[in-house]
C-alpha cells in the first residue's frame, strides 16, 4: 500500500517533462514558418515589378468603294482604310508598300493618298480608344464613365481614303486581258510601332469587281447618192458599228461631217436610238445634203461620174450603257479612206 504513491509522482513528473518538450518545438516551427516568409517577402521585393499589359493590336481592313470613270480610257478605283486603335494613347501608321494583282497578273500601279499625292510613306495618327456610354454622348478617355457600370472602352475608326487611277489602253499594252469584268485585288502594308518592340506590318486587302467598258467601233461601208438636183444632192453613208462589249449599248444623237478630197461636202445629225447587242454589230445609216454651190468643178465631175473619192467622215456620238461607274459617254469617230460613190 505504501509504494502507490510514488508510482503516481513519477507518471506526473513524466507528463511535465513532456509538455515542456512540446511547447519548444512549437516554438521552433514557428520560428521557422516566420523566417520563411520573411525570406519570401525579402525575394519577392527584389523581383522586377510586373509590365501592363500590352494592349491589343490594331485592326486594320480596306473596302472597296467605288469605280468612276468620265470614259472608257480611265477609270478611278476609290478605297477605304478603316483603322482601329483600342490603346490609350495615339498610334502612328505608315504605308510601305502596296501590291495590285489585275486579271490575275501583278501589275505596278500608282496608289493615291487623301491629298491626291502617291500613298508611299504617307503616315497617318489615329487616336486613342473612347469611352462609350449606352444612352450617352460618346465620351473621350480610357477610364469609366463614373457610376455608370456599362461604360466600356470602344476603339475609334479612323477612315483612310484612297485612290487607284487605271489606264485602260496602258493595261492593255502590256497584255492585261480585257476580259468581260476587271478583276482588281490590292494589298496593303502599313508600318505600326507598339509600346515595346520593332515596328510590326500589319496587312490589309480588297477586291474589285467592275465592268470592262469599251468603245463602239465604227467603218464606213458605202456612200451613195440618193438624188441629185441641180444646186443639192442627198447623200447616204452607211455604217458598220461593231459592239465589243459584253452588254448592249445605245447610240444617239450622231453629229457629223463628210469630207471628200479635203473638202466639206456636208453635215448632219441624227437623234434616234440605235441599239447594239452585246458582241454583236448592226448596219446604220447616216444622211446628209451636199450643197454644190460653193464646190469645185473638178469634184462635182468626180461625183457626177462617180469616180472614187477620197472620202473623210468624222463626227460623235452618245454613248449609253446602263453601267454604274459609267452611264454615258461621247464617242469620237474620224474615219477616212477610198470609196466609190454609188447612185441609188
Amino acid at each position: 500500500m505504501g509504494a502507490a504513491p510514488r508510482i503516481a509522482e513519477h507518471r506526473s513528473g513524466a507528463n511535465f517533462f513532456s509538455m515542456k518538450n512540446l511547447n519548444l518545438s512549437a516554438v521552433l516551427l514557428a520560428a521557422t514558418a516566420a523566417a520563411g516568409l520573411l525570406a519570401a517577402g525579402l525575394l519577392a521585393s527584389c523581383k522586377t515589378p510586373p509590365q501592363p499589359p500590352e494592349p491589343d493590336k490594331p485592326y486594320v481592313s480596306l473596302k472597296y468603294v467605288s469605280a468612276e470613270a468620265g470614259d472608257t480610257a480611265a477609270v478611278n478605283l476609290g478605297f477605304v482604310l478603316d483603322v482601329n486603335n483600342p490603346a490609350p494613347f495615339n498610334a502612328g501608321f505608315t504605308v510601305k508598300k502596296w501590291t495590285a494583282v489585275i486579271n490575275g497578273i501583278e501589275t505596278p500601279v500608282d496608289l493615291l493618298s487623301p491629298d491626291g499625292k502617291s500613298a508611299d510613306n504617307y503616315a497617318f495618327t489615329v487616336g486613342p480608344g473612347t469611352v462609350q456610354v449606352p444612352g450617352i454622348t460618346e465620351v473621350s478617355g480610357a477610364a469609366e464613365a463614373p457610376g455608370i457600370a456599362e461604360a466600356a472602352l470602344v476603339p475609334p475608326i479612323t477612315s483612310v481614303p484612297l485612290s487607284v487611277k487605271l489606264n485602260i489602253p496602258a493595261l492593255a499594252a502590256k497584255g492585261i486581258p480585257l476580259n468581260e469584268n476587271f478583276t482588281f485585288d490590292l494589298t496593303i502594308d502599313l508600318a505600326y510601332s507598339p509600346i515595346s518592340g520593332a515596328p510590326e506590318i500589319i496587312q490589309a486587302g480588297a477586291a474589285a469587281v467592275f465592268p470592262l467598258v469599251q468603245e463602239p467601233v465604227f467603218s464606213i461601208t458605202a456612200i451613195a447618192i440618193l438624188k441629185a438636183e441641180l444646186i443639192n444632192t442627198r447623200f447616204r453613208v452607211t455604217m458598220k458599228i461593231d459592239n465589243p462589249n459584253y452588254f448592249p449599248v445605245d447610240l444617239s444623237f450622231f453629229s457629223y461631217e463628210l469630207y471628200g478630197n479635203g473638202l466639206l461636202w456636208a453635215d448632219g445629225t441624227e437623234r434616234s436610238v440605235l441599239t447594239v447587242p452585246a458582241r454583236a454589230s448592226i448596219s446604220a445609216n447616216l444622211f446628209l445634203i451636199m450643197n454644190f454651190i460653193n464646190m469645185k468643178r473638178d469634184l462635182l465631175d468626180q461625183i457626177i461620174k462617180l469616180e472614187d473619192v477620197n472620202y473623210r467622215f468624222a463626227g460623235n456620238v452618245m454613248t449609253s450603257t446602263g453601267i454604274d461607274y459609267l452611264p454615258r459617254f461621247k464617242t469620237e469617230f474620224d474615219l477616212g479612206g477610198y470609196s466609190k460613190v454609188y447612185e441609188n
